[in-house]
C-alpha cells in the first residue's frame, strides 16, 4: 500500500479521536466481575518506551488496541512524554474501544488529575513513593472528581502504610523499584503476600513476560495484572493472559 494511503487513513483516526469525550466504565466493577467469573483481570498498557529505552514504534495505538480489546478487561494509556512517549491523544483513542481506561502519569500537581478527568478515564494512577505524605490529598481529589485512584507502591515499607490507613482502594504493586529500576517478580510477589486480604483489589504491575508470570501472581492474590512491555512486543498475548483463572 502507498504510504500517504497509509499516513491518510491514520490521520483521519487520529482526527476523528480529538472529539470523543465519552467517560467509560468504572475500573473496579470491571476487574471484580471478572474476577466473579473465577478471571485474573488483564489491564493492557500501551507503552511505546520506558526508562530503559524504546520498546516499539511501529505499533499505532488503533491497531494495538484491536487486538488486545478483545481480551482486555481494562486499559493502561501513558501520557508521559518523555520517558514513555506517551500522550494525551492515545487516551482518546482508548475511549473508542469502551473499556475501562487508567490515567498514567507521573502525578504531582492537581492539574493532572483535572487532565485525566476531562480527558475521559476513568482511573488515575498515584504514586506513593512519588507523592509522600500529599498521597491522601490527591486520593480524595481524584475521588472528588469522580476517578477511581490507583495507589502504587514498589516496597513492603509503603504498601504496609498505605494498606493501614485504607485498606479500600486498589492498590498496584511495581514490581519495578522506582529507585534503580531493577525488575523482580519475586519482590512483587513479597509484597502481594504481606497484604494480601487487606486491600480491595491488587493489581500487579510490570514484570510478567509471560502466562506462567500471571499464574504465580493470580495464585498469590493478586486480583488483575498490568502488562505493557511484553504486550507491545506481542498484543497476541492478551488472548493467553485472559485466560488465567484466579
Amino acid at each position: 500500500m502507498d504510504f500517504l494511503d497509509v499516513v491518510r487513513g491514520l490521520t483521519m483516526r487520529r482526527i476523528n479521536a480529538m472529539g470523543l469525550s465519552v467517560r467509560v466504565s468504572s475500573m473496579i466493577k470491571a476487574i471484580e466481575d471478572r474476577n466473579s467469573e473465577g478471571y485474573l483481570a488483564l489491564i493492557a498498557e500501551y507503552k511505546r518506551a520506558s526508562p530503559s529505552g524504546v520498546i516499539r514504534l511501529d505499533l499505532d495505538p488503533w491497531t494495538y488496541f484491536d487486538i488486545v480489546s478483545r481480551y482486555a478487561t481494562a486499559f493502561s494509556v501513558l501520557v508521559e512524554p518523555i520517558y514513555f512517549l506517551g500522550s494525551p491523544l492515545f487516551i482518546k483513542v482508548a475511549l473508542g474501544y469502551g473499556k475501562p481506561i487508567l490515567y498514567k502519569d507521573f502525578v504531582i500537581d492537581e492539574r493532572q488529575v483535572r487532565d485525566a478527568k476531562e480527558l475521559g478515564a476513568s482511573s488515575i494512577l498515584l504514586i506513593k513513593r512519588l507523592l509522600g505524605d500529599r498521597l491522601w490529598d490527591f486520593v480524595e481529589l481524584a475521588v472528588k472528581e469522580g476517578l477511581e485512584p490507583l495507589i502504587e507502591v514498589d516496597n513492603e515499607d509503603d504498601a504496609i502504610d498505605v494498606v493501614n490507613t485504607n485498606p479500600n482502594i486498589m492498590l498496584g504493586i511495581n514490581a519495578r523499584d522506582l529507585g534503580n529500576l531493577s525488575v523482580s517478580l519475586d519482590r512483587s510477589i513479597s509484597i502481594i503476600r504481606l497484604v494480601r486480604g487487606k486491600a480491595d483489589l491488587v493489581i500487579a504491575e510490570s514484570g510478567v513476560k509471560d502466562v506462567d508470570d500471571a499464574v504465580k501472581l493470580a495464585r498469590e492474590g493478586a486480583n488483575a495484572i498490568l502488562v505493557g512491555t511484553a504486550l507491545m512486543r506481542r498484543p497476541e498475548l492478551s488472548r493467553d493472559l485472559a485466560n488465567v483463572r484466579l
